[in-house]
């Protein structure tokens, strides 16, 4: 049990100054992008179900 303690206290150090270090050096990103990736991927799914209705519906109405 001894021996987990010499290994598991240096892992979890390296992992809490890793978690640090990468938050540190993150660089902030506006607002603006989170939001037009947002609308970016709205308009492909809208793109694509647009499709889907189109071709489901004819299938509807001719059976």
């Amino acid at each position: 049990m001894a021996n987990l303690l010499y290994l598991g206290i240096p892992v979890a150090i390296l992992v809490l100054v890793g978690l640090v270090i990468s938050a540190k050096e993150r660089r902030p990103r506006p607002i603006s992008t989170d939001i037009d990736e947002f609308a970016k991927s709205m308009k492909a799914l809208s793109s694509s179900r647009g499709s889907r209705s189109a071709s489901h519906s004819r299938g509807t109405n001719a059976g």
